[in-house]
């Protein structure tokens, strides 16, 4: 057996070195590739003010989307906020009328927002139907929106339609706007008629027997309609600013 000479072995040692710096140059420009990508789509977003969409609730959602289809050349009418049969937004373009479900959503919109959007049309007698977004939509939505000409705007799809006006359009002065106007809209809920008592006045979920009775008995803070735990908070807030 060849006896290997301290040469050799310091050759080898060397061109694993080598073999092994090249792997880890290689990991390490794609990381960087990555990290840069990572960077763009944060900035990218950041112009887009889709982390202040993030940050709202519906009905400021519905009042942003309103101001956004206005900028890109749509007559836009909102409808009311309780009793709106899946529609939030009517806009008219080009002989075009078009009802739209908004939905801010932390998690993915699913098939009940396309049923009512579909419901809608025909409600409000609308040649397109279309949910938007800050979110994305699950599988069956997608296939659901597809069967019935659904327009499905996902997060992707608001950002490019922010991107594509002037972020000075959508300012902190016009969020000050909505807010007021939020607070005349919840004002507003207190003083209807409720229609269901087992479920929220304003977002329609069901509500337990417990907290339909503790807001039935609060009259002068819920004046006789039901909220769900989330709603209990905002018009307790709107009510003490009065």
């Amino acid at each position: 057996m060849p006896l290997i000479s301290s040469k050799d072995i310091f050759l080898s040692l060397v061109e694993g070195f080598l073999t092994l710096w090249k792997m880890w140059l290689i990991i390490g420009a794609v990381i960087i590739i990555k990290i840069y990508f990572k960077l763009l789509e944060k900035q990218r977003l950041s112009k887009s003010g889709i982390a202040e969409i993030d940050r709202m609730d519906g009905l400021t959602f519905e009042k942003y989307l309103e101001a956004l289809f206005e900028k890109l050349g749509y007559k836009v009418e909102r409808t009311q906020y309780i009793g709106d049969y899946g529609a939030d937004l009517i806009t008219s373009k080009a002989g075009m009328k078009t009802v739209i479900q908004a939905k801010r959503y932390k998690r993915k919109v699913d098939i009940k927002a396309v049923q009512e959007a579909v419901a809608a049309k025909g409600k409000y007698g609308c040649t397109e139907a279309m949910v938007v977004t800050n979110s994305f939509f699950t599988k069956p939505a997608i296939e659901l929106a597809k069967a019935n000409n659904v327009i499905l705007w996902d997060r992707n799809h608001l950002v490019k339609a922010l991107l594509s006006i002037k972020k000075d359009t959508l300012s902190s002065e016009f969020l000050k706007e909505v807010a007021a106007a939020q607070k005349q809209q919840a004002l507003k809920d207190i003083e209807q008629p409720s229609i269901d008592l087992n479920v929220c006045a304003v977002c329609g979920k069901p509500v337990s027997e417990r907290v339909k009775q503790y807001c039935l008995s609060n009259q002068q803070r819920f004046k006789g309609k039901v909220f769900c735990f989330e709603h209990q908070r905002e018009i307790k807030m709107y009510t003490s600013s009065k």
